[in-house]
């Protein structure tokens, strides 16, 4: 799926306070948590995008670029 840059904010965003109180998580809880947050942001990102990121944050200890990571991952 391709996202705007104002979708794109918005999930660093959310990306960034997410890893701040789970980087130390498994991806999964990473993952349960990221898509609670996004949902309650607004944001809609595929199943598969969520887990990508989830799985970053717990790689690179909360430190993620959600724009670099969803461009790798296509």
């Amino acid at each position: 799926m391709t996202y705007t840059d104002e979708q794109l904010e918005a999930v660093q965003h959310v990306v960034e306070r997410v890893a701040a109180n789970w980087d130390a998580a498994t991806t999964d809880k990473v993952d349960e948590e990221l898509g609670h947050a996004l949902q309650e942001a607004g944001v809609e990102l595929d199943a598969e995008d969520v887990y990508t990121l989830a799985s970053a944050i717990e790689t690179n200890h909360g430190t993620v670029t959600a724009s670099k990571v969803l461009t790798a991952s296509r």
